[in-house]
């Protein structure tokens, strides 16, 4: 459990954070966590409710990181959390969470038996998830919603698994071929579990977030052919910490996103081809990034005041997205002080 005195210090350092006036309706806030190379997106809805696609490395850092974002966003329990994949970066810190907060429900691509790729840590890490979910997760598969609570007169609200075990969401009948997806290069088939992984197309009003994991590169292709099934975001969470292995161009020309974050690490991630691919797309108006890639340079990296955490030796600052409660509108914040730049959601045809 966190000491009493880190909690006093805690909540008194966020209040301006968490407070609100009692009669503003609230929005839809999304804040990127740094979790130094893994991955940790908490999402609070207008209702109130909270969804975290997953929670960062085993031990105490990351849990108590996303905590302290939590309890910023007035959150007192997880209500959703989602591990999009059974690597270590994503579903880590599970054991320490569950004991710093409730965790309500539980999903995932489905629990295996033994993972080839983590054969030394697994059987521990997945453990733990079992006993912290009382062995009740949900297995979700492309297609499946997470059910949230529609706040009164906010926006329609909806999360849609659009990947999972490598497949991905029907086309729609009589949709029309991508003419993108002519120029696909498959690569040689990836057998990890980043290639199951979940991912999620958030919308709100004319908002849309796109957070596919680690999903690579084959996959990601099939979510844009033969048709496209995402359509126009407005953020893109790169995928995979911005590695080769994802990021395929096809699909970063298809959802053609406004505004892409990138949760690398100081030495993870952040390639300076997948930052090139993304920095070039037509449609994107800014490029946040977690960590400074220390392996490259300046050109290879976002702008200064769009990089969260500048020094590999950081306090774990986060990036901060917040929707209007109208859903046409958002701002970005880079830090916890960071000051707010503001978006204009894109209107996508029904």
């Amino acid at each position: 459990m966190l000491s009493r005195h880190w909690l006093l210090a805690s909540a008194f350092l966020l209040m301006p954070l968490a407070l609100a006036r009692a009669d503003e309706p609230r929005g839809l806030n999304i804040t990127f966590l740094d979790v130094e190379g893994g991955a940790a997106t908490l999402i609070v809805t207008p209702a109130g409710e909270s969804v975290l696609i997953d929670c960062g490395w085993a031990g105490a850092r990351d849990a108590e990181r996303i905590a302290k974002a939590a309890e910023a966003s007035g959150v007192k329990a997880i209500d959703h959390l989602v591990i999009t994949h059974w690597h270590m970066d994503h579903y880590g810190s599970v054991e320490k969470l569950s004991k710093l907060m409730p965790i309500r429900h539980f999903y995932d691509h489905g629990v295996p038996d033994a993972l080839a790729e983590d054969a030394a840590n697994f059987p521990i890490l997945i453990a733990a998830y079992k006993k912290a979910s009382d062995g009740k997760s949900k297995t979700l598969k492309a297609g499946d919603e997470i059910m949230l609570k529609q706040a009164d007169g906010a926006p329609s609200l909806r999360l849609l698994c659009v990947s999972g075990n490598g497949e991905v969401i029907a086309d729609k009948a009589g949709a029309p071929i991508n003419p993108l997806a002519k120029v696909l290069k498959p690569r040689e088939e990836d057998a990890s579990d980043n290639a199951r992984s979940l991912g999620f197309l958030l919308s709100y009003g004319s908002f849309r977030f796109l957070d596919l994991g680690d999903l690579t590169w084959n996959v990601e292709y099939k979510l844009v052919a033969p048709s496209d099934k995402i359509g126009p975001v407005d953020v893109y969470q790169v995928t995979h910490h911005g590695g080769e292995a994802s990021n395929n161009p096809v699909l970063l020309q298809t959802v053609k996103p406004r505004v892409a974050v990138m949760n690398n690490g100081p030495r993870k991630g952040g390639s300076a081809i997948v930052v090139a691919d993304v920095r070039r797309l037509p449609d994107l108006q800014a490029f946040y990034q977690m960590h400074r890639n220390l392996a490259t340079g300046a050109l290879e990296n976002a702008d200064a005041d769009c990089i969260a955490n500048p020094n590999e030796k950081c306090e774990g600052e986060p990036i901060r997205l917040s929707v209007a409660r109208d859903g046409k509108s958002y701002t970005i914040a880079v830090g916890w002080k960071g000051k707010p730049r503001r978006f204009e959601t894109r209107i996508v045809e029904k």
